[in-house]
């Protein structure tokens, strides 16, 4: 008989018949790649339960326990395992049962070696199939899980990061404050107080992001209220006098983004808490930003102090802080307007 390619598949042969079963040994065993063969349904559940092997060939009327018991019992296994039936007997009932196990094939014997060949190799070619998409989808699987733990580590690294470096900038902070204390000038005591607010406004941004399951944006609303909370503990002789308004829409800005924009409401408020108030009981300062209809961002500080002369051009400012502010707009390439009616209000778009 016809001999074909070895198949990458396991067999288990299962007749009682010994003379039939040395012939199929020679017939099948240079197939496939591992085979087994049984005497009768009994052996036969036992090797399939011990090798689990793809493919089982099996004659129907064996002592012990028949074949059609025995793929019953290996069904509630595996459903999925591919099972061809060989009889002698074409007895309806026979069929209807194995149809009705699955079986793949129902051959009457004699069998004829090509048609069973030709089976064997649909069959084989389904098994690898199969097999196949699962080793693919395993792998896929596998590196999946891979990627979600090298992201988790990833964000655990980069939360450790942003956590130290607030707990550095909160430590420059603490020393600048130890100089303040130290110093008697009063024009020195404000720098050093303004440098502190500067430092504290970029170490809000990383311990937002290091409390945050986002570590690459900052959801600008809670850092905007947070910048002004702190600066109004700053300057304690304005807290009940000034009221701060926000209309801020909620909007997630990168890093290189918020920091910037940070430093420039750092900057503005600070200005309004130490000259926009003078010799006034009340005051407002309002933060805006939204999005135009053109897609730019548009930062609005403004208040309701005293403000700057009308003909006062930033673009001139010799204060550090307004220089500051204009650097701030170029770095991240916006355009900077400013009113100064009824108090000072400043436009930035970006």
């Amino acid at each position: 008989m016809e001999q074909a390619t070895q198949h990458n598949i396991s067999l288990l042969f299962v007749e009682d018949n010994e003379t039939i079963r040395f012939l199929y040994n020679r017939l099948l065993s240079k197939r496939v790649k591992d085979f087994y063969i049984a005497e009768n349904g009994r052996q036969g559940l036992e090797i399939y339960q011990k090798h689990r092997p793809d493919l089982v060939i099996t004659d129907i009327s064996m002592p012990v326990m028949d074949g059609l018991e025995m793929i019953k019992q290996i069904k509630e296994v595996n459903t999925e395992v591919k099972v061809i039936v060989m009889s002698a007997y074409s007895i309806k009932e026979y069929f209807l049962e194995a149809i009705n196990l699955g079986v793949n094939g129902y051959l009457i014997k004699p069998v004829e070696a090509k048609k069973l060949y030709t089976l064997i190799d649909d069959l084989a070619f389904h098994i690898l199939l199969k097999k196949e998409l699962e080793d693919k989808d395993q792998k896929r699987r596998l590196a999946e899980e891979n990627l979600k733990r090298s992201l988790a580590e990833k964000d655990i690294l980069l939360k450790e990061v942003h956590h130290r470096v607030k707990n550095n900038m909160q430590i420059i902070s603490s020393i600048l404050k130890m100089q303040e204390r130290q110093v008697e000038d009063p024009k020195l005591k404000e720098i050093l107080e303004e440098s502190q607010n500067r430092i504290r406004s970029m170490a809000l941004v990383h311990e937002d992001l290091y409390r945050h399951e986002n570590l690459a944006n900052i959801k600008f609303i809670n850092y905007a209220k947070s910048l002004a909370g702190n600066l109004m503990r700053t300057y304690t002789d304005q807290q009940g006098k000034i009221n701060m308004v926000y209309e801020i829409e909620d909007v997630m800005l990168p890093l290189d983004t918020g920091i910037p924009c940070g430093l420039i409401i750092n900057e503005l408020i600070s200005n309004s808490f130490k000259y926009a108030f003078k010799g006034h009981a009340k005051g407002t300062i309002k933060i805006g930003f939204l999005t135009n209809s053109d897609g730019k961002y548009q930062l609005e500080v403004s208040d309701d102090g005293v403000g700057f002369d009308k003909e006062y051009k930033i673009e001139n400012a010799k204060t550090l802080g307004l220089k500051i502010v204009n650097k701030l707009v170029q770095q991240i390439d916006g355009t900077l307007e400013y009113v100064f009616e009824e108090g000072s209000k400043f436009i930035i778009k970006f």
